[in-house]
């Protein structure tokens, strides 16, 4: 699919002028639209379906894994030995419903970990449960020390955190108790996660010995 951003009037949008982007060379050639070519993605399911195409699908089409390589300096590529290495114990998955969003090597062995559950509730019959992660089953060789949550910026911990209570216009509606994951408690490495929410840790790692 091919799209041009090319407009006649001011959208409004801050830069005071109308959108033209455009391809101009200097050969005396007229200016022509600068065109973008995108992917449109259809999908039909049943009724009560759509959401988990949507969310799922989505993550794997906006956010796929980037592959990265590497110069080998050996002209013999026969004996090359490719290493592998996984920190996750075989056989465990993340649940289906959650993303990682941050991975953050930080000082001290520490680790800042943002995951997110990425359905609305009631979006889907399964997955717009609360999902929980073992913690320790992410680090096979790795032991864990301590696990503090932190805000969503990550410059202070959730507990101290002051919450504001919101006034609301008329006609809006709030959810008195939205369902959230549990609270951590000292010496507990899983952690639950409600729909839409995200959770930032700070995993801190005993000594390697």
């Amino acid at each position: 699919m091919l799209s041009c951003r090319r407009l006649l009037h001011d959208d409004g949008r801050g830069v005071a002028e109308a959108l033209n982007e455009s391809i101009c060379i200097s050969n005396g050639e007229p200016c022509q639209g600068l065109m973008v070519q995108g992917q449109l993605c259809v999908n039909i399911d049943p009724v009560g379906n759509a959401a988990r195409w949507r969310r799922t699908q989505g993550q794997k089409i906006y956010s796929p894994l980037q592959l990265a390589f590497t110069v080998i300096p050996e002209t013999d590529h026969s004996t090359v030995i490719t290493p592998e290495f996984s920190s996750v114990i075989a056989g465990y998955e993340l649940p289906p419903n959650i993303v990682i969003i941050t991975l953050q090597e930080l000082d001290d062995n520490n680790l800042l970990l943002r995951f997110a559950h990425i359905y609305e509730a009631n979006e889907d019959a399964e997955l717009s449960e609360v999902a929980t992660i073992n913690l320790e089953n992410l680090f096979a060789h790795r032991k864990i020390d301590k696990v503090s949550e932190l805000s969503l910026s990550a410059n202070q911990l959730r507990s101290k955190m002051n919450t504001l209570k919101w006034k609301l216009e008329s006609g809006f509606q709030m959810v008195e108790n939205p369902v959230r994951g549990a609270p951590i408690q000292d010496g507990q490495f899983s952690i639950e996660i409600a729909p839409m929410e995200i959770r930032t840790l700070r995993i801190k790692f005993k000594n390697d010995e």
